[in-house]
């Protein structure tokens, strides 16, 4: 497999020369928290950190999701280009774990994610999202 710096999964609030850097997600570590690295579906654009993802039944990468279907939430921004038969992209998604609401919300405009999206518990007056 070439090189490419999509197939690399960096730490998120971390990074080596130039460009921008990504806001942590996480709240807190405390308690714990489970994510997996994933393969995200080229061809969907810019995924912002916080997104809802879901798996593709077809081609078992990872889409953006919906608060009725999302199995997880990314860790960190991944621009997966606008060609659906491009590169292959890495990335990050957060399955249980404590979230800085702001981000989730931030990401998911447009759907309520107070709803309870997996299983979860908001508190909007601390600003965390914990599922």
């Amino acid at each position: 497999m070439a090189e490419y710096t999509g197939n690399a999964i960096p730490a998120p609030g971390y990074r080596t020369g130039g460009g921008v850097i990504d806001d942590e997600l996480l709240f807190s570590t405390e308690g714990g928290f489970t994510q997996k690295g994933v393969t995200l579906k080229p061809g969907q654009g810019i995924l912002l950190l916080g997104s809802l993802l879901t798996q593709d039944s077809g081609t078992k990468m990872y889409v953006k999701g919906t608060t009725a279907n999302a199995t997880g939430i990314l860790r960190q921004t991944v621009d997966t280009g606008t060609d659906p038969n491009g590169q292959v992209w890495q990335g990050n998604i957060v399955l249980t774990g404590l979230l800085k609401l702001s981000k989730v919300s931030a990401a998911n405009s447009g759907q309520d994610v107070m709803g309870g999206v997996l299983g979860s518990r908001v508190d909007p007056v601390q600003g965390y999202f914990k599922f």
